[in-house]
């Protein structure tokens, strides 16, 4: 079993609510740390950036 998430993890995210994922392989670059902050992953496929402030479910797959 993996600890937390951490910074350089690699995680899927996905919104249960709507059965929608948004990013199947992503590496976590920043975590919040106050209200009104959001995560920040960059998807592996397409390096493409995402920042989201949203209810949303993260699965870790794989440590740093």
């Amino acid at each position: 079993m993996y600890g937390k998430i951490k910074i350089g993890d690699i995680v899927s995210v996905s919104f249960h609510n709507s059965k929608f994922t948004l990013l199947n392989q992503a590496e976590v670059l920043y975590m919040p740390s106050a209200t009104g902050d959001s995560w920040h992953f960059k998807e592996l496929n397409t390096d493409d950036i995402y920042y989201i402030s949203e209810g949303c479910t993260i699965l870790k797959l794989k440590d740093k």
